[in-house]
């Protein structure tokens, strides 16, 4: 499939700013490729439907004792995640076919080794992968597919010698796709040849941070960006009607472009391939890359107005915002020379906390989402970090150096724990940023400012800018005067006993609680039924307990995580009698549940008395809307645009 055709000229000066930030950063013309060995890659797909993938890599070698990796730190994962445990076959051979022995590192089991005989200059690896069948809530930096669509991520189909950096090693890649499949990515197709395609050559960096789509459905759009490089919006489904997305959807994520342009200034990029499945099967994935972004959702998410909502509407001004915020910029100890050195993730509540919110902030300011629908979705996200009782004793800033251990795992008790924090919480710290440097500078600058001074235009030789907290600071002192060591500090650096909610007032609103359950924000389906604010529990929609508030209601009756409870107050569990129950509580001051254990019921008493209790967000009139101010389109042509 051709990929589409720049569009537009940016002006003189602006271009070439444009180009002195893309020749830093962007593809590096095969001529100025590193002096590292190069891999020849050719991945057989055609069995992508069966969940398999086959590799042929043929590597340059010396004779001697050859180390070979599998990528263990796939860029975008935070954690040691590279799938070894989806390897299905691994087979070294000489170029004639002569199968070489290997053996794995103990200690380190993505290294292999193996003895490369005397004259022997190029081996042959083969790669069998497989597929894991994905789920609801699948993961980005993996390899999936059907009958009718797939997911390549290139990681999952090479292993690469130790020596060189993956920026100055080559990559000629190959692909056979299924016959009837198209695909879409940021790399360039060369040629096809008997059903293989032949793309440029790239460094194995570049490689695997180009993630490829592909289907029998699968339709290409170049996005209106006005004067900006060139993006476009690939979309691949199982059914022809998801990939018919109405002009104002398109519209809409041709603003998120150039809303991007007016917040940052400049691009990091030549040309943008916005990747997107629709697919029941493929489920919810994002990952970020540098020219496109990875993007998975339901199949009908974007063309039902009703479900383009809440995170589907978030997911891809986020994953796009991670161009500038995390490749681009990076922090430095998140900059490794391959895919096997350990990073060092402290600084993640930057990388992604200020993705997290500027990725909200594109999605209003183009009109994916309302103004109101970003205040209740934010009154709740307030409302989920203020039980975070693990806040006590596990900063911030612990929660991005542990990030590995807090994605996945037991849910059970998680507030106690804490999840990926500084996501949300990191998005939280940000948007005070914003209302302090209104504030201090009597609305001159937001951090609108400090992003352009950020993460703008700085030309640079390698593949990603670093920084470290004490730049992040000093660009925040530069934006508006104010003691921002402080504050860094004391949101993040240290446990909190609860969660610091100045930000509210800053805005112009404050919180109160309120009777009536908030409207839930179209988009996906949720998951659980809260009480948090009353009984200090969540429930599925079946009755399972999924988290327990300590010092609640819940944890003073002995309710756990896992319980499931079968009644309330002597009716059968569903969610609208839970909330007749929570009423009823004020007058009854107690709400009876029947919980199944194992083959016995048992009846447990809530002492609670005050009703139903919902977290919103209220309108401060006696303060200036700043909220309203940060969230208003700064595009001109975008400005007066309806969402």
């Amino acid at each position: 499939m051709s990929l589409a055709s720049p569009q537009g000229t940016p002006p003189r000066t602006r271009r070439w700013r444009l180009l002195l930030l893309g020749w830093g950063i962007a593809t590096v013309p095969s001529t100025l490729l590193g002096a590292g060995p190069t891999l020849k890659i050719e991945v057989d797909a055609r069995e992508l439907p069966r969940r398999l993938l086959h590799s042929r890599i043929t590597i340059p070698v010396a004779p001697g004792l050859l180390a070979l990796w599998y990528p263990k730190w796939i860029p975008g994962a935070h954690a040691p995640s590279g799938p070894l445990d989806s390897v299905g076959g691994l087979r070294i051979e000489t170029a004639e076919g002569r199968a070489l022995p290997w053996d794995r590192d103990e200690l380190e089991l993505y290294r292999i080794h193996c003895e490369v005989p005397s004259g022997c200059h190029e081996i042959v690896v083969h790669l069998d992968t497989i597929c894991t069948t994905p789920a609801v809530e699948a993961s980005g930096h993996l390899s999936y597919g059907n009958g009718s669509l797939g997911i390549l991520n290139w990681a999952t189909c090479l292993v690469y010698p130790s020596g060189s950096t993956a920026h100055e090693t080559r990559v000629e890649l190959a692909l056979r796709l299924p016959s009837s499949w198209r695909h879409a990515s940021a790399l360039v197709a060369d040629r096809l040849e008997d059903g293989l395609l032949r793309f440029n050559p790239v460094s194995l960096e570049e490689l695997v941070d180009s993630p490829l789509i592909a289907g029998e459905h699968l339709r290409s759009i170049p996005l209106d960006v006005g004067a900006n490089p060139p993006a476009t919006l690939h979309v691949a489904s199982e059914s022809p009607s998801a990939v018919n997305l109405p002009k104002s959807v398109i519209d809409r994520y041709s603003r998120v472009v150039r809303e991007a342009g007016v917040l940052f200034g400049a691009f990091p990029y030549r040309q943008y391939h916005f990747l997107v499945t629709c697919s029941d099967d493929l489920g919810y994935l994002g990952l970020e890359h540098l020219s496109s972004s990875l993007n998975g959702v339901r199949e009908r998410d974007l063309i039902d107005d009703t479900r383009r909502k809440g995170w589907v509407a978030n997911l891809v001004p986020h994953e796009y915002v991670h161009a500038w915020c995390g490749k681009f910029r990076r922090p430095a100890e998140m900059i490794a020379p391959d895919f096997h050195t350990p990073l060092k993730t402290r600084l993640l509540w930057v990388y992604e906390g200020l993705a997290q919110y500027l990725g909200e902030l594109l999605m209003v300011r183009s009109g994916l989402a309302t103004p109101e629908e970003y205040r209740t979705t934010l009154a709740q996200t307030i409302g989920q970090l203020m039980l975070r009782t693990g806040r006590r004793w596990r900063s911030l800033e612990d929660t991005a150096v542990a990030s590995r251990l807090l994605r996945g795992g037991s849910p059970g008790w998680s507030e106690l724990r804490r999840g990926q924090d500084y996501y949300f919480e990191g998005a939280l710290l940000w948007l005070e940023a914003d209302a302090i440097i209104r504030q201090r500078t009597h609305g001159e600058r937001s951090l609108d400012d400090f992003c352009r001074r950020f993460l703008g235009p700085q030309p640079s030789a390698g593949s990603a800018v670093p920084y470290d907290r004490a730049e992040v600071l000093r660009h925040l002192e530069a934006t508006a005067e104010f003691d921002w060591e402080s504050l860094i500090h004391n949101r993040v650096a240290r446990p909190l006993d609860a969660l610091p909610l100045e930000v509210v007032g800053r805005l112009g609103y404050r919180l109160q609680f309120t009777p009536v359950r908030p409207p839930v924000v179209p988009g996906r389906t949720p998951l659980s039924v809260s009480a948090e604010h009353s009984l200090g529990v969540s429930f599925g929609h079946e009755g399972r307990v999924l988290s327990v508030i300590r010092g609640m209601a819940g944890d003073r009756a002995g309710l756990a995580p896992g319980q499931l409870v079968m009644g309330v107050n002597g009716r059968r569990f569903s969610p609208e009698r839970l909330d007749d129950a929570l009423a009823e509580s004020v007058a009854a001051r107690k709400i009876e549940l029947l919980l199944l254990e194992g083959d016995r019921f048992r009846t447990i008493e809530l002492d609670y008395r005050d009703g139903p209790r919902y977290l919103e967000l209220v309108r401060d009139e006696s303060k200036p809307d700043l909220l309203a101010e940060i969230l208003r389109p700064a595009a001109a042509d975008s400005a007066n645009s309806a969402p």
